[in-house]
């Protein structure tokens, strides 16, 4: 592996993100920490909390001035709060939902933050998200409506057409949801598939639901997929959607790995992801976790593929790590290439460009989602 520099910013970043043991395999720039700079990147990578912790309670390091520490100290104490508060809310909803007969399950921010952290104020999260099976969405919306969420603005547009609800509900894989009046939460989320159908990461409800398993979460049993889908939802939202790009996903895909590789059964993650066309995302995941922490994840006869991610894949999240990433309206493109580039092979990326064009074949309700946007164009 060529020699890499990375900032100390980074640097110091990563290691409070991550908590390894080994030694980062880069070369760091020999430099003072810039302090503004290192507070926009924890800003950036969402990983303040776990930044204050490894401040206070790690190994020597450089002293961050009172007004950067006082910041972060106000913000994790806000984020614990908030956290603790959300937590109670997903069980409620969740609680909720199965009550009213919806088969779901709750994911992402909350359940993360809850099962894989020794902490859950050290993960931030700002929402809820809950998976439903396609056909209890309506059922969901209505019993989250009686909580007091409703969809946004631009999906209730969608939704009032009955044109198009149908349409709706078979090219995308969301609805945001927000408070119909004063709510301490502010985005709730439903989905039905774990990303837009023409990604082509066609994990099922059936899939998904087989063998669930019952943890204790703020004093409740809830249901939720088992690890091995825990992983798979993980590689497809932080992996194939986001592309890595923050500190925050590698954080929960490391962690999920230190509790739960060894019992995985890596057999039927080999295969699901062979299945679904993402088995190199998955390898190249695995061998940058490995990359960053001198951690081997995997089953033994795994071991061999995973030891170093290929040099694109790692020089392309380092730099967003490094630089940020510009904020865009639509990141469709991003994905799109990005999938071209890192999924298995020519079949895969065949079955994701005839899914494209099979999205441009629903003309009235792109007709209508361009409208909506001329109309509220701000």
């Amino acid at each position: 592996m060529p020699d890499l520099k990375i900032s100390p910013e980074l640097a110091l970043l990563i290691e409070a993100a991550l908590g390894g043991k080994s030694k980062l395999p880069f070369q760091i720039h020999q430099r003072e920490v810039i302090w503004p700079k290192f507070t926009r990147l924890a800003n950036w990578h969402q990983v303040r909390p776990l930044l204050l912790d490894h401040l206070q309670n790690g190994a020597e390091q450089p002293e961050i001035p009172v007004k950067h520490l006082a910041a972060l100290k106000e913000f994790a104490m806000g984020q614990a709060v908030t956290n603790m508060a959300f937590l109670g809310i997903s069980v409620r909803l969740y609680q909720q939902l199965i009550a009213a007969d919806v088969k779901a399950f709750l994911m992402k921010g909350a359940l993360w933050a809850w099962l894989l952290y020794d902490k859950p104020n050290q993960r931030e999260f700002g929402d809820i998200d809950f998976f439903v099976k396609e056909e209890d969405v309506p059922q969901s919306l209505d019993t989250l409506k009686s909580s007091g969420f409703a969809p946004d603005a631009y999906r209730r547009y969608l939704l009032s057409k009955d044109a198009l609800r149908q349409a709706y509900l078979d090219t995308d894989y969301q609805l945001p949801l927000e408070p119909v009046g004063e709510h301490t939460l502010q985005s709730l989320e439903v989905q039905w598939r774990p990303s837009y159908p023409r990604y082509c990461y066609d994990l099922t409800w059936e899939e998904l639901s087989k063998d669930m398993i019952e943890v204790q979460m703020a004093g409740a049993a809830i249901h939720i997929p088992r690890m091995e889908n825990q992983l798979l939802l993980m590689v497809i939202h932080h992996g194939g959607i986001e592309q890595w790009d923050k500190l925050k996903y590698m954080g929960d895909f490391v962690r999920l790995l230190r509790k739960h590789a060894g019992e995985l059964d890596w057999d039927y993650i080999q295969n699901m992801t062979i299945k679904k066309g993402f088995n190199r995302l998955l390898m190249e995941s695995l061998a940058m976790a490995h990359m960053l922490t001198g951690e081997t994840f995997s089953s033994p006869n795994m071991a061999d593929t995973v030891n170093a991610p290929s040099e694109h894949f790692r020089n392309a999240i380092l730099t967003h790590w490094e630089n940020e990433r510009p904020v865009l309206k639509s990141k469709s493109w991003r994905i799109f290439t990005y999938n071209m580039r890192h999924r298995d092979n020519l079949s895969i990326k065949c079955a994701i460009i005839a899914a494209h064009l099979r999205y441009l074949t629903h003309w009235k309700l792109l007709w209508h989602k361009a409208f909506w946007y001329k109309q509220h164009r701000s």
